[in-house]
């Protein structure tokens, strides 16, 4: 030792003595300086986190995309500190659809291309758009009758869809679940009735006529609808809603910066104002809106909007039997050369088009789905919110995977 100590002359032998009698360094027990400090970088993100969190007991949870509990087709990726969410990150694209690739080269009026686009859900949102961006190139719009048909029908649309949310939101109360199974399934019957060989998705007309015996079957599916959708009181929510509040909130100007729309947007006090080529929801004394911006403001939201959508629907059947006129066409799509585009506002906000045709055929075609801005907003809302609540806020948006897996 003596050798050593003469070969390096600044170093000190340590007192043990003195070692032995100071107390050391107090140290938490749960801390782990291997994981501090780069769990520090994170700090600015997570306001909520006490300063003395144990850092060391963050985890991260991945659930497979194609997990039995989804409704959807997603990969979700928590990042969990307690009970609390600290991060999440939503990773679509597992379908890989590719439909705005396959549709070049289909013509513009092919049944082929409306069930194309119909694949991202809801369909008739997505067929809709297309058919009023090849209207606009034309110059042409549909007939009365055919516009109301396309009311209906996509009213229709809104309340399965609006039902099928409130579905997931209310998984802990199996009795109000089935209440709302009940909406969607007469709310989806009464479409299977007009939804035949994409007729809706045709431009200028209805791809076929409907006829009086399914105005008729329609007239009495409607009253189902309206049966089904007037057991659904938000009084029944109660329970989900007292847990809710407060939970998963996007403000308005969060929703305004990530280009948000609909039921999400009015949950936050804002207003669908902008104009739209088809699409009564979100405008008029049916609207539905709240002011917090949480998962219990966009639960009223959709409560709101499905019973709109209801009288409506109910409105529409006797609009188009006073203008039940002849949806024939002798538009030529062989003929259009340029680019048009078209905004529908469906049950989850507004999905856009553009559609760039030569010759009558698909030379590009851009959609932009309502659940698009929602993959930027969703992580934001969802910063610590509670993990035995994490799956009803999700559920809350309504994202679809199909729609953003365009």
């Amino acid at each position: 030792m003596r050798d050593i100590l003469e070969e390096l002359p600044n170093a000190l032998m340590p007192d043990l003595a003195l070692e032995s009698e100071a107390p050391g360094v107090l140290r938490d027990l749960v801390d782990d300086d291997l994981v501090r400090p780069a769990a520090e970088e994170d700090l600015q993100q997570d306001s909520g986190r006490s300063k003395r969190s144990p850092l060391a007991r963050h985890v991260e949870l991945m659930i497979d995309p194609f997990d039995p509990s989804l409704s959807t087709t997603i990969g979700v990726r928590l990042s969990v500190e307690g009970a609390r969410l600290r991060a999440i990150a939503i990773d679509a694209g597992y379908v890989h659809q590719g439909l705005e690739r396959r549709a070049v080269g289909l013509p513009v009026d092919s049944p082929l291309l409306s069930a194309l686009v119909g694949l991202a859900e809801p369909a008739l949102v997505t067929q809709l758009a297309v058919a009023r961006a090849v209207e606009r190139l034309g110059g042409r719009d549909a007939s009365t009758s055919t516009t109301a048909w396309r009311h209906l029908a996509l009213d229709l649309s809104i309340v399965a869809e609006n039902a099928r949310v409130l579905t997931d939101v209310a998984r802990s109360l199996p009795r109000l679940q089935q209440t709302l199974r009940d909406v969607v399934a007469a709310a989806r019957a009464a479409m299977a009735g007009l939804v035949v060989g994409e007729r809706f998705g045709a431009p200028f007309r209805l791809r076929a006529p409907i006829f009086a015996e399914e105005r008729e079957t329609l007239a009495r599916r409607l009253a189902d609808v309206d049966a089904a959708a007037r057991a659904v009181d938000e009084d029944r929510f109660s329970r989900v809603l007292a847990r809710l509040t407060g939970a998963g909130i996007l403000d308005l100007d969060a929703a305004r910066r990530f280009g948000v729309d609909g039921p999400v947007l009015r949950a936050a006090g804002g207003d669908d104002e902008f104009p739209v080529d088809l699409g009564d929801v979100g405008v008029g004394a049916d609207t539905g809106k709240g002011t917090s911006g949480c998962t219990a403001a966009r639960v009223r939201v959709r409560i709101a909007d499905l019973r709109g959508a209801v009288r409506r629907a109910i409105g529409g059947l006797a609009i188009v039997d006073r203008h039940n006129a002849d949806n024939a066409s002798n538009f030529h799509v062989a003929a259009l050369n340029g680019i048009a585009d078209a905004v529908i506002r469906g049950p989850n906000g507004s999905t856009s088009c553009l559609v760039y045709v030569q010759a009558g055929m698909v030379k590009r075609l851009r959609l932009r789905p309502a659940d698009l801005p929602l993959l930027a907003a969703v992580p934001a809302a969802m910063r610590g919110v509670l993990l035995d609540d994490v799956a009803e806020v999700l559920a809350s948006f309504g994202l679809r995977a199909t729609a953003i897996d365009r």
